[in-house]
């Protein structure tokens, strides 16, 4: 006699649909983009409403609106990431029942999607990290071409990650003497401000950076010579981090080449 007794948990076919709505929206999936709509639209109420609660004459009555606010969102998205963690294994290398979650479970939306709802428990108020989480928006809008874009930025400035760090290396050497120098020459003066390398360390640094730091300025004529130094020494110097991540976006944008999703390298060859 055929067994007529319904599953007692949701069939194979119901966490594909599932796995396509949360990880992999079509372009044709209505359903797929109205639920990825929804949540980003709660991820921007949430950002938006962080920031209004620091706004007194709008908190001022509304404290159980907002209080309602969070937590029902904050239990949307604890939903969506238990369903994230269901149904990750529709993908081939998370298909383990067991270890295939949990390796998904560390990777870095994954973990970006945790630390969103442990922010709701947090002593410290962290929840304006949750605008992190509109990256999502790419698979919303399916811009998979943008998502290439961003690969290809990233493997790009991998291959120069020992330039930014010469570059990093000579910027602390650089703003490290110029505050020594500055020291030396300004503390005998002005030993209430210029009172350690430390402190006129923080000064070269935000002089090196053409931020300025009005209650610190050099009264000597040497001290004043190293200041000038210091503004072209940091017009060249702090500079080199920004023109690297510019030739590696060029590069990005010019190579029009397929990388590949998992190691990053091109498929047809590096170049």
């Amino acid at each position: 006699m055929e067994d007529l007794t319904p599953p007692s948990y949701p069939p194979p076919a119901f966490r594909g649909r599932l796995f396509h709505i949360l990880h992999k929206p079509a372009p044709t999936s209505g359903a797929g983009r109205y639920v990825n709509y929804f949540l980003t639209a709660i991820i921007l109420a949430n950002c938006a409403a962080v920031a209004l609660e620091t706004v007194p004459s709008v908190i001022l009555g509304r404290e159980v609106a907002f209080f309602w606010l969070e937590a029902v969102s904050t239990s949307i998205f604890v939903i969506e990431y238990l369903a994230r963690i269901w149904v990750c294994v529709e993908q081939t290398r998370f298909a383990r029942p067991i270890t295939g979650r949990i390796r998904y479970a560390f990777q870095p939306l994954p973990m970006l999607d945790f630390i969103v709802i442990a922010t709701y428990l947090a002593p410290v108020d962290l929840r304006f990290l949750r605008i992190f989480r509109l990256t999502r928006l790419l698979r919303v809008l399916n811009l998979e071409a943008f998502d290439r874009s961003l690969q290809s930025i990233y493997h790009a400035i991998g291959r120069r990650k020992h330039l930014l760090v010469v570059s990093a290396a000579a910027m602390l050497t650089v703003a490290y003497c110029f505050a020594a120098l500055l020291y030396m020459v300004e503390h005998p003066v002005q030993p209430d401000r210029f009172s350690s390398i430390p402190e006129t360390l923080w000064w070269a640094v935000v002089t090196l950076t053409t931020i300025g730091y009005g209650d610190m300025t050099p009264l000597t004529s040497l001290g004043k010579v190293l200041s000038g130094a210091i503004v072209l020494v940091g017009i060249g110097v702090f500079a080199l981090p920004s023109a690297i991540v510019t030739a590696s976006i060029l590069e990005a944008g010019a190579d029009k080449r397929t990388l590949c999703p998992h190691c990053g390298q091109h498929l047809d060859g590096e170049r």
